[in-house]
């Protein structure tokens, strides 16, 4: 399985320390989700005026670019709020076609109040329908994590039968439907194993409260490596990409030691 991770984990390095690193410690490919002091990589130079150069770092290295990672969220009411999402989602798709990545992630997000699931669901398909034909446009597919309020697998496959979109699929981030919702890998892989073309792998073990705590690899408590079988038997080919918080979380441990981990790990189980 092609290796990959997300920015996430090293929110203090430079483009060109992360494109170097990520050919030296064995990765395949970079998930841009920010960049030092921003989140949305399409303000940024290295993405726009200077992309070719970024372009050339890339190539020179042998490191693709697995996807892009955004913010933009599509159970969205408000016509403002709602030009928004669609507005950062396109600027990143055009970012992530000239990067020759071809998944870029979104989120359903959360209920707007007044909302339920069964309410939302018909507005948020509506949405993923229109910026779905824009994702066409640049041959980028979205991919809506389970995340948010929809990290019920069966409530996802919904969503995306229903927006019968062949540019809108699944982002399957392996640690929140097992630990949010409690489903057993073969049941969140029965129901949207067949929409996954992207993955976000991490680790946890729960603390004295019951509340999450990151580990590396393999020293938690999720059956991060049951998921990934199941994904290979299935025929998966995409990425297994790493997202480690430390943007959200600065006293996570540093990537220095937790990304060559990944790669170590990820080699012992997938050999």
């Amino acid at each position: 399985m092609k290796l990959s991770f997300t920015t996430l984990g090293c929110p203090r390095w430079t483009l060109k320390q992360i494109v170097e690193n990520a050919a030296k410690m064995g990765y395949d490919a970079v998930d841009f989700r920010g960049l030092l002091e921003d989140i949305d990589i399409s303000r940024r130079p290295e993405f726009t005026t200077d992309i070719k150069k970024t372009q050339k770092l890339l190539r020179d290295h042998g490191v693709a670019v697995s996807a892009v990672s955004v913010s933009a969220s599509f159970a969205v009411v408000d016509e403002v709020k709602k030009e928004k999402q669609f507005d950062e989602a396109k600027r990143n798709l055009e970012v992530a076609h000239k990067l020759d990545a071809h998944i870029l992630r979104i989120y359903g997000g959360q209920i707007p109040e007044g909302y339920t699931v069964k309410t939302i669901m018909p507005i948020l398909v509506k949405n993923l329908r229109r910026i779905g034909d824009t994702a066409e446009e640049y041959d980028v597919t979205l991919a809506l994590e389970t995340h948010d309020a929809w990290t019920n697998s069966e409530t996802l496959a919904q969503v995306i039968s229903l927006t019968n979109h062949p540019y809108v699929r699944v982002l399957w981030d392996l640690h929140h439907p097992y630990r949010v919702n409690g489903e057993q890998p073969e049941v969140t892989f029965a129901n949207i194993g067949q929409y996954t073309v992207a993955t976000h792998v991490k680790d946890s073990v729960l603390d004295k409260n019951g509340k999450p705590r990151y580990t590396l690899l393999g020293e938690g408590t999720v059956p991060i490596k049951r998921m990934l079988e199941l994904l290979v038997q299935g025929g998966y080919r995409g990425y297994a990409t790493l997202e480690w918080e430390k943007r959200w979380i600065p006293e996570l441990a540093e990537p220095e030691t937790v990304f060559p981990q990944y790669v170590q790990k990820m080699r012992e189980w997938m050999k």
